[in-house]
């Protein structure tokens, strides 16, 4: 397991203890941001493309926050996945978790219309930024040769 893959389950509990222990930010935390943090540890995805995916949660974040206080319906639930797959679709986002954060809102049903998108930016932002500052970390040859010898590395920390 790679460095950043624990980096990314320590931001994850530290984001749901803020939420359950902090007043106000339990829209913070959102299961789905283990599946951001998955695609973004086991795939290659680029800066650039992290943004894209990011960008895309914030949208279906507004879009299901949008349709959700119009109408909390299963009829607007549906909309609200179809126009979320046509996004996906059509500007090639392939990153499922798009959909399931645009489901948020239909279930936790936030007073306010911005507080789920602030929330999921700031959420999946931090998490690309603790991503990227493991990265930086795991290209330090003291902290790789560690990594090499801990037994969550793998076969391929003791190749390197």
């Amino acid at each position: 397991m790679k460095l950043r893959a624990v980096a990314a389950c320590l931001y994850i509990g530290l984001v749901y203890f803020v939420s359950a222990h902090l007043e106000g930010f339990h829209p913070l935390f959102f299961p789905t941001l283990g599946a951001f943090a998955y695609l973004f540890v086991t795939r290659p995805v680029s800066a650039r493309e992290q943004g894209v995916i990011a960008f895309g949660a914030l949208i279906g974040s507004v879009t299901g926050s949008i349709l959700s206080q119009l109408h909390p319906s299963t009829l607007f639930f549906v909309v609200n996945a179809l126009f979320t797959f046509w996004m996906i679709r059509r500007w090639k986002w392939n990153a499922p978790p798009i959909m399931a954060v645009s489901f948020v809102p239909f279930f936790m049903r936030p007073s306010e219309l911005w507080t789920l998108p602030l929330f999921t930016a700031m959420a999946i932002g931090g998490l690309v930024l603790t991503l990227a500052a493991a990265s930086v970390i795991e290209r330090w040859k003291p902290v790789r040769s560690m990594l090499s010898v801990m037994p969550f590395a793998g076969r391929k920390a003791e190749a390197e």
